[in-house]
């Protein structure tokens, strides 16, 4: 039995620049000029089902991936651990992980993608 990972996808836009490297920071002013552009979107979708992912959802910024733990390792060059205290019943689709080293962003999705992250539950005291 193979384990599902969703991740969170941060997309460049057409001039390579993405959310996680603004000069300033991001306000309602400044939004749309980090939004990506919807063939960018388009493009990052159609890679990421080509490499085995599902993808979630979109948004004008990143998407959401799902896939087999195996698959992540061996497409982003990293190993996944589930996180410490997490559960199954943490997210709707199973265990949470985390990448023990630096995700590798393969040269295929390189023009599109800039990061790849896993979320972490919050922790409710």
């Amino acid at each position: 039995m193979s384990d599902d990972v969703v991740a969170q996808v941060i997309l460049r836009s057409a001039d390579g620049s993405s959310v996680l490297d603004p000069d300033e920071p991001i306000t309602s002013e400044t939004v749309d000029s980090h939004r990506v552009e919807s063939h960018v979107i388009e493009r990052a979708k159609e890679a990421l089902r080509d490499l085995g992912f599902e993808v979630v959802q979109a948004s004008e910024v990143g998407l959401s991936i799902s896939g087999d733990k195996e698959r992540f390792e061996e497409v982003f060059d990293t190993t996944l651990k589930a996180r410490p205290g997490s559960t199954d019943a943490d997210t709707s689709r199973g265990q949470v992980y985390e990448a023990t080293a630096p995700v590798q962003i393969p040269e295929e999705l390189s023009s599109l993608v800039d990061d790849v992250a896993f979320p972490v539950s919050p922790e409710f005291h």
